[in-house]
């Protein structure tokens, strides 16, 4: 629902606003949760590993660029285009972390190829600013890809450092690297939609980031994605049922049935790539 959600927060607030503020409400929950656990939070902030800065810059880009994503292509396209970050992080798990690519992961890329071509063909005989939606297709391609350099830093780490004292120092990054891009106006110009939307957000990042960082402790990188995976049903479903009802001013995206086909053929493709049996013992 996330990709919906930041489109209703885009009524209110910037692009920037949104993608700091989610980074700055995490920051201080998880700071509150680690010092009533007993923790010491701001340890890992006095003498910070540079591949955990490298982390929280390449999360603070997501951010901005998936928010950017969506507000200039809408929900449909980025859920569906973000997820050749999946493909873009088995790849690294193959090249980087030695592990072993299947046949069915590269069958799986060539569906996903597929799916996308489909759902792109559909919504080009339907956009009405193309340049503008081509750009919106580059800024996702590259939130997908630093994505994946921020998974890689949280799979380098995860070992040495807690998972949650990685994700503070993410969050900590992330509000320094963004806060030139904050449209300080937006806070009190905004309504009581956009304000309930963008606590969502907030929500989103403290929960979404705080289990994911558990996972990649004990999850190879190629497995974590399988569920991931489904998002986009989910937000192609909900933006065409959610307009039709009139849901907080929703205006319905360009997708026809040939891009839901397509939608669901590049989902395929992508469990397809990441999806691992668990070897049998004995």
């Amino acid at each position: 629902m996330l990709p919906i959600i930041l489109k209703i927060t885009l009524q209110g607030f910037h692009t920037g606003t949104i993608a700091w503020f989610r980074f700055l409400f995490a920051f201080l929950i998880l700071v509150v949760i680690l010092q009533w656990r007993g923790h010491e939070p701001l340890k890992i902030l006095r003498n910070p590993p540079w591949i955990g800065i490298a982390g929280g810059l390449c999360l603070s880009a997501n951010y901005y660029w998936v928010t950017l994503g969506v507000d200039l292509s809408g929900p449909s396209n980025m859920a569906v285009l973000i997820q050749t970050a999946s493909v873009f992080l088995v790849l690294v798990g193959v090249f980087v972390f030695r592990e072993h690519l299947a046949l069915r992961q590269v069958m799986g890329m060539v569906i996903v190829a597929g799916g996308l071509f489909l759902f792109f063909h559909d919504q080009q005989s339907r956009i009405q600013e193309p340049g503008e939606f081509y750009y919106a297709n580059v800024v996702i391609i590259l939130a997908a890809l630093v994505w994946v350099g921020y998974m890689v830093s949280q799979k380098l780490l995860s070992q040495q450092h807690g998972a949650q004292s990685l994700n503070l120092l993410v969050y900590a990054v992330s509000v320094i690297a963004l806060i030139g891009g904050v449209e300080w106006a937006d806070f009190t110009r905004a309504g009581g939609l956009a304000w309930l939307a963008l606590i969502f957000c907030g929500i989103n990042t403290i929960i979404a980031y705080g289990t994911l960082a558990e996972a990649v402790k004990y999850i190879p990188l190629a497995l974590i994605s399988v569920i991931i995976s489904l998002n986009p049903l989910i937000t192609l479903w909900g933006m065409k049922i959610l307009p039709e009802m009139g849901f907080f001013g929703l205006q319905p995206d360009p997708v026809g049935d040939l891009g839901y086909l397509g939608g669901v053929v590049a989902v395929f493709g992508v469990v397809l790539v990441v999806y691992r049996s668990t070897p049998r013992e004995g």
